[in-house]
């Protein structure tokens, strides 16, 4: 932000509120809209739709391709995004590996563009990231993170989507039961601090709830189907499940139904897929629901980037440039509000 600064002194001067609010993936909260939930028509609009001057320049979003369902939803709400804001100097670049996404912002630190908005493949991104600072570009890193000074970070917290869905289950349960519970080790920290988080709640607040780890390959329905059809064979007594991602909730569902397995009280999700969101507002034999960490944030790190070029408060980030984006938990009784017909995830 201190480099900014320096370009813009002689034009205007920035002040940043900063508002106390959680480090990555713990159990704080942040000052959000629209039920706890930020992601969700975000409601910025109004302060920051306004004419871009053009002398600020280009914001670009660099991402994965969408190899999966999320990705393609990252890229649509970051074109969502660009439209409600009225940017007619903004782009989306997507990458296929490290070293393409490297050259990009390589390009991009050439070009002079305004402010670069970043979700890394990896952490091996951080060597490029560290050259876009040094060329006094912004720097707004969404979801994955690396380790140099951006200007902001903004994701949501794995940590709380899986404390919130234990107690959920927990509760629903009365504490007593067998509960089988998702890891994809390929997921990397996702899938570890969702986990850690469901635990948590579990072995202080549930400790006579039975927990049964499976694995899945990857976050596909069809490995997903194959994984629980396996575990349903095995365990012919389950009352919930916990599932860290929607699109696996979907297999695991085909599975169940499959199986003609009736007992089964409970399964979670993780994401926000409409596909789960039908799923979660037909099926009345399954208690559904999902926790969210929504590819909408994405928008959420488009206005950020928007509100430093056009010397903005950005209330939200905390003492460390973060803002960490708490879940929702969308139920029958909600998942109403949550439906985006042209939204490919």
């Amino acid at each position: 932000m201190k480099k900014l600064l320096g370009l813009l002194a002689t034009t205007c001067f920035i002040v940043l509120l900063i508002v106390g609010c959680s480090s990555d993936d713990n159990a704080g909260g942040e000052t959000t809209n629209n039920d706890n939930n930020s992601t969700t028509e975000t409601n910025n609009t109004p302060d920051d739709a306004t004419d871009v001057d053009s002398e600020i320049g280009e914001i670009v979003v660099v991402t994965p391709a969408a190899e999966h369902g999320w990705l393609a939803g990252v890229i649509y709400f970051a074109e969502e995004a660009g439209r409600e804001l009225g940017l007619d100097n903004f782009r989306v670049l997507t990458s296929s590996n490290v070293a393409e996404q490297s050259a990009q912002l390589d390009d991009l630190i050439a070009q002079g563009v305004g402010a670069i908005v970043l979700q890394p493949h990896t952490y091996e991104l951080e060597l490029a990231a560290e050259r876009v600072i040094d060329a006094q570009i912004p720097l707004i890193v969404f979801n994955r993170y690396v380790n140099v000074d951006y200007d902001a970070y903004v994701a949501g917290s794995n940590f709380m989507m899986g404390a919130e869905s234990a107690q959920k289950i927990g509760e629903g349960l009365n504490g007593e039961g067998i509960v089988i519970t998702l890891a994809n080790p390929s997921a990397g920290s996702t899938s570890a601090v969702r986990n850690e988080g469901f635990r948590s709640v579990m072995d202080v607040d549930f400790p006579n709830i039975e927990l049964i780890e499976m694995t899945v390959d990857n976050f596909t329905q069809e490995a997903a189907l194959s994984a629980m059809a396996d575990v349903l064979v095995a365990n012919p007594h389950i009352d919930a499940i916990f599932s860290i991602d929607d699109e696996s909730s979907l297999g695991f569902l085909q599975a169940i139904r499959e199986a003609g397995r009736t007992e089964i009280q409970f399964m979670s999700g993780g994401g926000g897929a409409q596909t789960y969101f039908r799923e979660i507002y037909q099926e009345d034999g399954i208690v559904l629901f999902t926790v969210t960490y929504s590819p909408r944030m994405m928008g959420d790190s488009i206005r950020v980037a928007h509100r430093i070029l056009s010397g903005g408060a950005i209330s939200e980030l905390d003492s460390s440039n973060q803002w960490i984006i708490p879940p929702s938990i969308i139920t029958s009784d909600n998942v109403a509000n949550y439906f985006a017909d042209d939204s490919p995830y």
